[in-house]
C-alpha cells in the first residue's frame, strides 16, 4: 500500500487523472514496453494488423498518460523500470536532466561511472536546470528560485562545494515545508518527526510494485529521498554519492564533489518544479 499522498491545493487535472489511473488497469500490458525490453518475435502480418487495430483506440489514452509525465520524459520511451532503480539510488530524474543524459546515466555501471556522465554532460544538465527554473511560476517561490539560479551560476563557474551546500540546504527547506503541510508526515502532536520518519512518509513505488501510472508519476520525484536521507555512523565511510547528512556533517573531499553538486542541484530543482507544477501544499518557513 503506498504511503499517504501529498496534499494538493489545486483541482487542476483531478478528474482527468482519476480516469487515466483507472484506464491504466486495463492497458498496463500495453504500457509494459516502457518497463521492460520487448521480446524479439516475428509475428505474421495478419496478426500484426489485428494487434494494430486493437491498440489503436488506446493511443489517445497513452498519449494523455505520456503528457502526465515530467516534460523531460514525454515522448522519449524511457525505460521506467530502470529509472526507478536509479532514482532509488539517489539520482533525480524528474524534470531534469534531459532525456539523453538519463539514457547515459542508465547505461553507467556504478556511482563512479555516473559521476563521469554528470561531469561530461554538465552543460546540458545546467541548461535544463535553468529552463526548469524559468518554468516555475508561483510567486511564493521567487526568492527560492533566485537562490537556485545562483546555484546554477556557481556550478557553471566551478564553485561546486558552495553550490552543493546551498542546494542541499534549499532542498532540506522544501522537505520541511512539505512535511509541515502534510500532517501524516509529522508526529501525533504535529512536530518535526526526524528524517527517518520522513523517508517512510514520502510517496514511493518499488521496481516490482503493481502500481498504476498515476502512482508511479506521483512517487517519481520523491524516489531519491530514501537514499539521500540515509544517515551514516562515524564508524562507516563517508557516502560516495550525494547525501544530506554527509553534506551537513562530513564536509570534505569524499562528499563534496562536482558530481554531487550537480545531483544536489538537480534534486532541489526537480522538487521545486514538481511542487509548482502539481500545486502541492507547502508551508515554507523562509
Amino acid at each position: 500500500i503506498p504511503p499517504p499522498g501529498i496534499i494538493t491545493h489545486r483541482n487542476r487535472h483531478v478528474a482527468e487523472k482519476t480516469s487515466l489511473n483507472a484506464a491504466t488497469q486495463d492497458i498496463r500490458r500495453a504500457m509494459a514496453a516502457n518497463f521492460m525490453p520487448a521480446p524479439k518475435v516475428e509475428l505474421p502480418r495478419p496478426m500484426l494488423e489485428s494487434l494494430a487495430k486493437a491498440v489503436a483506440p488506446l493511443q489517445p489514452v497513452l498519449e494523455r498518460l505520456d503528457a502526465m509525465m515530467p516534460e523531460n520524459w514525454q515522448g522519449q520511451r524511457l525505460a521506467y523500470k530502470d529509472m526507478v532503480r536509479l532514482m532509488q539510488e539517489g539520482v533525480p530524474l524528474a524534470w531534469v536532466p534531459p532525456a539523453d543524459v538519463i539514457r547515459q546515466l542508465l547505461a553507467a555501471d556504478d556511482v563512479s561511472s555516473r559521476a563521469v556522465v554528470l561531469d561530461d554532460c554538465r552543460p546540458e544538465i545546467l541548461a535544463a536546470c535553468s529552463n526548469a527554473l524559468a518554468a516555475v511560476t508561483d510567486a511564493r517561490f521567487s526568492a527560492q528560485r533566485t537562490l537556485l539560479e545562483g546555484c546554477v551560476r556557481m556550478t557553471e563557474s566551478g564553485m561546486f562545494s558552495g553550490a552543493q551546500a546551498l542546494a542541499a540546504n534549499f532542498w532540506d527547506t522544501l522537505v520541511r515545508g512539505l512535511a509541515f503541510a502534510n500532517p501524516a508526515w509529522l508526529t501525533d502532536r504535529g512536530w518535526w518527526p526526524g528524517y527517518t520518519k520522513i523517508r517512510q512518509s514520502v510517496p514511493t513505488v518499488g521496481i516490482d510494485d503493481d502500481a498504476t501510472i498515476g502512482q508511479f508519476r506521483k512517487a517519481a520525484v520523491f524516489l531519491p529521498f530514501a537514499k539521500t536521507l540515509e544517515e551514516f555512523r562515524r564508524q562507516h565511510p563517508v557516502p560516495e554519492g550525494f547525501n544530506r547528512h554527509a553534506t551537513a556533517h562530513a564536509a570534505g573531499a569524499a562528499q563534496y564533489t562536482s558530481a554531487n553538486a550537480v545531483i544536489a542541484l538537480m534534486l532541489a530543482i526537480s522538487v521545486l518544479r514538481e511542487i509548482d507544477d502539481q500545486g502541492y501544499l507547502i508551508q515554507l518557513h523562509a
